[in-house]
C-alpha cells in the first residue's frame, strides 16, 4: 500500500463517532471530511453499514484505504515480541472477548516496538468485504511516532505526551528521542486522568526543572486538567495541531481528531 497517497480513504473509528476523510496530498490545500455519530442502540458494526451507504466519500476515486482504531494498546519491546503470542500478549493486558476480537499490531522500528492493539471482527469484516486494499492501525501509532520525532532534538530534557479522549486516554514519555513508557487507560472521569498522569509522572521520574509536558487531545479536556499541573511543572503546553502544522488545512479542522491530522499531514 502507497501511504500517504491522494488516492486513499481514511477511516477512523471509535464507540461514539466514525470519520471518514481524504486529503490532497500534493497540493495540501484540500481535506473533505464527515463525522458520522454512533448511534448507541445498535452495534458499531451495523452503525459501519449504515456510515459506509449514507457517506458520499466512500463512494470516491480511491485505490487504498486505512482504518485507525481508536482503543486500547499495549506497547511491546521489539527485541522480546513473538508473532504467534499476538492474542496472549495483548489479552494478558486486555479484558475482552477473543471469539469477537481481532487482535492486530503495528511494527515501530524507530521505537523497536510493536503496538498491539484489537478490532471487532464483524467490523473488520464488514470494511474487508467493501474495500479493497485495506490496511488497520491503532490511532496511537501516527501520533506516537509524531512524538517520537518531536523529541529527537530534545537533548537537554525529557518530554511527556498526554493524549485525552472522551472514554480513553493514553500517554508517553520519552527521554534522549527513545520511548521510555507508554500506557493507556479507559477514562471514567476527568480526575481520573489527573491521578494516571501524576503517578506515571512520578514512576518515570518527571524532572519538574527541565522536563516537558504536552497536554493533547480534546482540547477542553486539556484545558481542564492543565491547572491541574501547573504547580508541579515549569515546561507545560498544550498540543495545538494549528501552530504545529503551520495553520495547514486540515490542522484547522476542529472536529479532526489529533492522531488523524498527524497521519494526514506526517503519512506515518
Amino acid at each position: 500500500m502507497k501511504l500517504g497517497d491522494s488516492d486513499t480513504l481514511y477511516i477512523r473509528i471509535s464507540d461514539s463517532e466514525v470519520i471518514f476523510a481524504r486529503y490532497d496530498h500534493l497540493r495540501r490545500q484540500t481535506v473533505n471530511f464527515v463525522v458520522y455519530k454512533v448511534k448507541p442502540d445498535i452495534s458499531l458494526n451495523a452503525n459501519i453499514h449504515e456510515a459506509v451507504a449514507r457517506v458520499a466519500l466512500t463512494r470516491g476515486d480511491f485505490n487504498y484505504v486505512r482504518v485507525l482504531m481508536e482503543g486500547p494498546a499495549t506497547l511491546v519491546p521489539l527485541s522480546e515480541f513473538e508473532e504467534d503470542l499476538t492474542e496472549d500478549l495483548y489479552f494478558f493486558n486486555f479484558s475482552g472477548n477473543r471469539r469477537r476480537l481481532r487482535v492486530f499490531y503495528d511494527t515501530l522500528p524507530h521505537l523497536n516496538a510493536v503496538l498491539l492493539f484489537a478490532a471487532d471482527k464483524d467490523v473488520c469484516h464488514t470494511l474487508e468485504e467493501t474495500f479493497p486494499n485495506i490496511l488497520f492501525q491503532s490511532a496511537e501509532t501516527p501520533q506516537l511516532l509524531h512524538f517520537a520525532s518531536c523529541s529527537r532534538t530534545a537533548v537537554s530534557c525529557g518530554r511527556f505526551f498526554v493524549s485525552l479522549s472522551q472514554r480513553r486516554m493514553s500517554f508517553s514519555a520519552f527521554r534522549n528521542g527513545k520511548i521510555e513508557l507508554y500506557n493507556s487507560y479507559v477514562l471514567h472521569h476527568l480526575r481520573d486522568a489527573a491521578y494516571y498522569i501524576l503517578q506515571a509522572m512520578q514512576l518515570w521520574h518527571f524532572r519538574q526543572e527541565t522536563d516537558e509536558l504536552y497536554l493533547g487531545g480534546d482540547r477542553d479536556m486539556a484545558e481542564q486538567l492543565r491547572p491541574e499541573f501547573q504547580p508541579y511543572v515549569h515546561h507545560l503546553s498544550l498540543l495545538k495541531a494549528e501552530e504545529e502544522f503551520n495553520s495547514n488545512v486540515a490542522a484547522l479542522q476542529k472536529d479532526l481528531p489529533y492522531d488523524l491530522v498527524t497521519l494526514l499531514l506526517r503519512a506515518y
